[in-house]
């Protein structure tokens, strides 16, 4: 399987992608790889294995942080440190986000197996910290999607899809009341303004004529007009 991959990765490099008038075209169809799939594919495998990394250091320091106050910070990668101490979480979902919507699920199919484990740990952080909801969601159901038979004969994703399935629907759940909400108030707000919107007119020619007909001490005729 790596020897048929390896060959097709190779013949899909090698094609051309110039469109009629010589220049690079602006879109390939679906599902090719290219060498800007493949380089997203490798920035998102270097950002798992830099940040599960991160997770233990960081972990292990919260540990002896606990036991001691002053316990020195950790010696984080110096990747990191360039980009202002930012969190492996955080640093994973930037790379993430970075790839362009169509060529995200050619990223992830440069991703083996392997590296799902991964995926699935940043993937339940992100879901219990909310962070980018649909981002997630589309990341995992591809995943699940394309691996399926995998997944379902490994005891160890298991675990981890529970926790995820856990996180999302807690998230989800949260999500569809706050919409419900809006829609009632905005449902509220729109029968106000109908109502707002509807005034008393009085035709002053009617009732002058109606006064004149009919005598005085009649009270004039108020016609609702939207």
């Amino acid at each position: 399987m790596e020897e048929a991959y390896d060959s097709t990765l190779t013949a899909s490099l090698e094609q051309e992608e110039d469109g009629e008038d010589g220049e690079k075209a602006e879109a390939v169809d679906a599902g090719k790889q290219t060498t800007g799939t493949l380089m997203a594919g490798e920035k998102i495998m270097e950002a798992l294995e830099l940040g599960l990394e991160d997770l233990e250091v960081v972990r292990d320091w919260r540990k002896v942080k606990a036991a001691n106050p002053n316990a020195a910070a950790p010696d984080r990668n110096p990747v990191y440190l360039a980009l202002n101490n930012v969190s492996a979480e955080q640093h994973v979902l930037n790379t993430v986000q970075k790839i362009p919507a169509a060529a995200l699920q050619d990223a992830l199919l440069v991703l083996p197996f392997s590296k799902l484990s991964a995926l699935f740990t940043f993937l339940n952080i992100w879901a219990d910290r909310e962070w980018n909801v649909p981002l997630t969601c589309r990341v995992l159901f591809f995943i699940l999607k394309t691996h399926h038979r995998q997944i379902v004969a490994s005891k160890m994703m298991r675990p981890m899809l529970d926790s995820i399935r856990v996180s999302l629907r807690r998230v989800l759940a949260r999500q569809k009341d706050e919409m419900g909400f809006n829609l009632s108030a905005l449902q509220f707000i729109g029968n106000q303004i109908r109502e707002q919107s509807i005034t008393d007119y009085v035709d002053e020619e009617t009732w002058e004529e109606q006064q004149t007909s009919k005598g005085t001490g009649k009270k004039r005729q108020f016609v609702s007009v939207a």
